[in-house]
């Protein structure tokens, strides 16, 4: 359990306290923090045994590890990433209607943040990828769209809007996003980011050397 966590509890509990005229000495204080220490111990025990007091986790805990790099590969993506279906309650869990049909894979961990990608079904389009931080009781932190396509007018234009992505071992996320007319096959790139996570979860857009 986080430090933060255990300093909050004891916290409420010399509120509560407080307000009631009653003092605990340092003993109750050490043997509740005891019990929690213990409580999270027999968690972890549990999830190594395959057991879980909480289905979301333990669908995040089970989903398939994508090692790293990975690039875009278009409408193959499912097929390059070992995909899981996720429950309702999961897509719940991350802010999703509960009818959104989505898959998901694990990426390995960074400053103790989950990655995540998130395979969002659309009709009569390629999935949506969307890239996501949780923090370690699984809240959504941050998230970015990785590959969607979509049809758009550029002016006198129409053709279709997509990202190419690239993450390598080191989370250096490189975003490319291309226009390609109606009229022909080549595509536009229009803008190349690039991005990390930092140490708050959070993708930080980094200044690119022109």
């Amino acid at each position: 359990m986080k430090k933060t966590a255990i300093i909050g509890w004891i916290l409420a509990v010399v509120l509560m306290a407080s307000c009631g005229g009653r003092k605990f000495g340092s003993d109750f204080y050490e043997a509740k923090i005891d019990s929690m220490r213990k409580a999270e111990q027999l968690k972890e025990m549990k999830q190594t045994a395959g057991i879980y007091d909480d289905p979301v986790e333990a669908y995040f805990d089970t989903l398939q590890l994508c090692p790293l790099p990975i690039r875009s590969s278009g409408v193959d993506a499912n097929h390059t990433m070992r995909f899981s279906d996720a429950p309702a309650s999961v897509v719940q869990w991350l802010g999703y209607p509960l009818d959104q049909e989505m898959q998901m894979v694990s990426l390995p961990s960074t400053h103790g943040f989950r990655v995540i990608v998130l395979s969002e079904e659309q009709k009569d389009l390629p999935p949506i990828l969307t890239l996501m931080t949780l923090d370690k009781l699984c809240q959504p932190v941050d998230r970015m769209t990785l590959y969607e396509q979509r049809t758009e007018e550029h002016g006198e234009d129409f053709g279709l809007i997509y990202n190419d992505y690239y993450i390598p071992s080191e989370y250096e996320i490189t975003l490319v996003h291309a226009f390609v007319r109606h009229t022909s096959d080549l595509p536009k790139i229009e803008s190349t980011r690039r991005y990390i996570i930092n140490a708050e979860g959070h993708f930080e857009e980094q200044v690119l050397d022109m």
